[in-house]
């Protein structure tokens, strides 16, 4: 029915004409009552002659009267007019959300029109009213941003509440669509039940919802087809392309959300609106304040990024499922809890660790992976795995929520996702969850005593392990202040749980590293992770991380080889994927002069710790020390490609450059390491022996002289001293700085046995002597 303008309908003027449906003509109106302009929906003549099309306009009239919801719009009036029908609502300003998708849509307006969206539909769902066709033609966005839910002609209601129940008449009406077999809705963005005809609830809106969202995300119809057959077949049979895989910018918490919402199966959906709402609320919020934190606080990115090293033949065994933990992103208003997610992303890497089913990437790759945009698959490339395991951490005083999602990125599928929430006090058990859930999914088998690792808690004071925490994540730094911070946290740690086996072993492990990172001398320092790593085993004789550090100070504080051999091998038996205990085994054959299963126990490292600076660094130097001086340059020149500012590079490209004769090339990188380190006393060393082999003796002879003036002397500097007189030499001379470099325990004085610049000496019977004094001539000197 067409009406001119000034028509009155009941208190209503008509003004303009200003759309037109399936059913009907839309009018502006005027109501003349409340002088407000109104909507005015008029039914055709011929669907007032279709007693179903009739119903359904009485539906939407009644449905959406019932519900009273800011983003739901409202019905003012049904009535008749002569011989047909009409609906009066309010007047909406602005545009339909299909037509704004012409567009890329801003993230932040995305999720401010799922939000409000979302609430609509809990407001209906709440009220026993399914909505049926949720797509972007039935939402209007206001111009002031405000959305309006349309079209509740095809709601049917359910049995989910009784509140706000609309009458009699709309039930019986609503009876029309619970036929067998009835495919109604717009087909793109059907659920699978409801393209498949059967019985439905309020989950379909949900899927719908689902679609709308990547669609707003995107511009793409997540199910598409040439024909409506096609549709549908894609709805109830294809997953949709991931979403990172169109856009990876988009922040994985949303492609949780969106693959959760979407499953084919209704019991893996969301269950309510609510938990939607809650979770699309939350990423609005944590991405507002994560903006804030990168525009407030931009950190420089971890050169380690790329995790482009694969170490030869490092493909992992068939048999194994290979994943890697990536960090969970602090998604909390207070960016000092930092330390919380990074602890957490470590603890879920240690329980994971222990089973021998699994290949998992050490924390030293994923602890410091950032996420440059890449997809899931380029993100496992990098890091040689299959499955990832992504989440977020957000905590707010003791409350924390935790989202996890673990990704088959062979199959680019989700294989399992979950939302924890709890308080602190649930920590323990939501890490027990998250492993248990990766177990299942992935159908690995565990033995017993596997099944109590995945069990097993270090302590039970949240306190203490919230230091621990906090002990970690400056450990993790590789800075004397960085490991003295640790330290002490440790120390509080054990304040609150003196039996915490596994914050004595950080004691140990950073006072290990101190003699690396820090100014003070590893002798003052090893005595005092001696006793800690006592301590560890007194309480826990079954920690790999704590026989690992006991057999490092073993080897190298006290050369105690058989003891130390025997320590590496029960901690890899306790945990086979532990990247450090292969890494620091490595050293052990290759001060036995094994190099052959020092560079295979180092490729192991890297298998397991693929971006690690530290082990890629360490196999370019026992490639060196088994004389692939090539091969060495080639590791540290791709080392450099990830961090060109990485000191131990430059070294490793000295060593491997006058391995080759490539001496003034040799001493440009000496110089660089020196610059670097600001180690003046080595890079000295390093700068005489050069100018000894490259015949520049009088020039290595006064740097000589001006070191032994200098009456500081540091760690390490007579076998500095011994490798200046080899290569001028003077044998007698050499030896005898040996001779002190052995009375002091020099720990540089361990490589003795494969060290390519002290071939001048290996003729002469004090060499071998002093291999047995050490205690490494068990086996005879690698013949290169």
């Amino acid at each position: 029915m067409k009406l001119a303008k000034d028509t009155t309908i009941s208190h209503y003027r008509i003004l303009s004409k200003i759309g037109k449906g399936g059913m009907g003509e839309v009018y502006l109106a005027q109501d003349t009552t409340l002088d407000r302009k109104v909507a005015v929906k008029m039914l055709t003549h011929e669907c007032c002659d279709d007693s179903e099309r009739l119903q359904r306009f009485v539906q939407e009239a009644k449905t959406a009267s019932a519900l009273n919801h800011p983003n739901i719009i409202t019905i003012f009036q049904f009535g008749s007019h002569e011989d047909t029908h009409f609906l009066a609502c309010e007047y909406i300003e602005g545009r339909e959300l299909g037509d704004l998708l012409a567009d890329k849509l801003p993230l932040e307006s995305v999720l401010e029109i799922s939000v409000q969206v979302v609430s609509a539909l809990k407001t209906a769902h709440d009220a026993g009213i399914i909505h049926r066709d949720i797509k972007p033609n039935n939402i209007m966005v206001r111009n002031d941003g405000i959305i309006k839910v349309l079209d509740f002609g095809l709601a049917k209601l359910t049995n989910l509440s009784r509140k706000n129940r609309v009458d009699d008449q709309a039930a019986t009406i609503a009876k029309l669509d619970t036929i067998p077999g009835l495919v109604m809705g717009t087909p793109n963005y059907m659920s699978p039940e409801q393209a498949r005809g059967t019985d439905i609830d309020h989950l379909t809106d949900i899927f719908s919802f689902g679609v709308v969202l990547y669609e707003m995300l995107t511009r793409i119809r997540p199910f598409e087809g040439e024909t409506v057959s096609d549709v549908i077949a894609a709805v109830i049979t294809k997953d949709p392309v991931p979403l990172r895989e169109i856009d990876r910018n988009l922040p994985p918490e949303l492609e949780l959300i969106i693959a959760r919402a979407l499953r084919k199966e209704k019991r893996d959906r969301y269950q309510t609106a609510d938990e939607l709402l809650t979770d699309l609320s939350e990423l609005r919020q944590d991405l507002q304040v994560r903006d804030r934190l990168v525009r407030s606080d931009k950190t420089n990115s971890s050169i380690l990024n790329a995790g482009n090293y694969h170490s030869p033949g490092s493909a992992p065994a068939e048999s194994k499922s290979t994943i890697a933990v990536l960090p969970f992103r602090n998604m909390s208003v207070d960016n000092g809890n930092d330390y919380f997610s990074e602890g957490l992303t470590e603890e879920i890497i240690m329980n994971l660790s222990k089973l021998n089913s699994l290949r998992v990437v050490a924390s030293g790759s994923t602890i410091h992976y950032i996420d440059e945009g890449k997809t899931h698959k380029q993100t496992a490339d990098d890091l040689g795995v299959q499955y990832l395991l992504e989440g977020s951490v957000r905590r707010q005083g003791n409350d924390l929520r935790i989202t996890a999602q673990l990704v088959d990125t062979k199959h680019q599928a989700y294989l399992w996702s979950e939302t924890y929430r709890g308080t602190i006090k649930d920590i323990f058990e939501i890490q027990e969850k998250v492993a248990t859930e990766i177990v299942r999914a992935l159908e690995v088998r565990l033995s017993p005593d596997e099944q109590q690792n995945l069990k097993k808690r270090f302590t039970e004071n949240t306190e203490a392990y919230q230091l621990y925490l906090q002990g970690r994540f400056f450990w993790n730094k590789r800075s004397e202040e960085g490991l003295k911070t640790a330290i002490r946290y440790f120390e509080e740690a054990i304040e609150k749980d003196p039996k915490y086996a596994l914050a004595w072993a950080g004691i140990a492990d950073s006072y290990s590293l101190l003699g690396e990172y820090g100014t003070i001398p590893r002798k003052e320092l090893y005595p005092k992770a001696e006793a800690a790593v006592e301590k560890a085993l007194e309480f826990d004789d079954r920690l790999a991380e704590v026989h690992t550090s006991l057999a490092s100070l073993l080897m190298l504080n006290k050369w105690d080889w058989e003891n130390s051999k025997r320590e590496f091998e029960l901690a890899l038996e306790l945990n086979p994927n532990y990247a450090t205990a292969h890494h620091w085994y490595s050293h052990w054959f290759l001060n036995m002069g094994d190099l052959d299963k020092s560079i295979r126990m180092i490729s192991r490292a890297a298998e397991l710790d693929p971006v690690s600076q530290a082990i890629i660094k360490d196999k370019g130097i026992a490639l060196y020390y088994n004389r692939q001086f090539d091969s060495a340059i080639e590791l540290a020149l791709k080392t450099l490609e990830l961090d060109p500012l990485y000191p131990a590079a430059h070294r490793l490209l000295s060593l491997s450059y006058q391995g080759t004769g490539r001496f003034d090339e040799a001493i440009a990188e000496n110089a660089k390491w020196g610059k670097l380190t600001g180690n003046r006393l080595e890079t000295k060393f390093g700068l005489a022996q050069l100018y000894a082999v490259s015949g520049k003796r009088q020039e290595a002879k006064d740097l000589v002289r001006d070191i032994e003036n200098n009456k500081s002397m540091s760690d390490n500097v007579y076998r500095g001293l011994a490798l200046v007189h080899a290569a001028l030499g003077e044998n007698d001379r050499a030896f005898e700085m040996l001779e002190k470099s052995y009375e002091l325990r020099e720990e540089s004085l361990l490589s003795l046995k494969v060290d390519p610049k002290m071939e001048p000496l290996h003729s002469d019977p004090r060499f071998s002597k002093l291999l047995m004094k050490i205690g490494v001539a068990s086996l005879e000197r690698p013949a290169y």
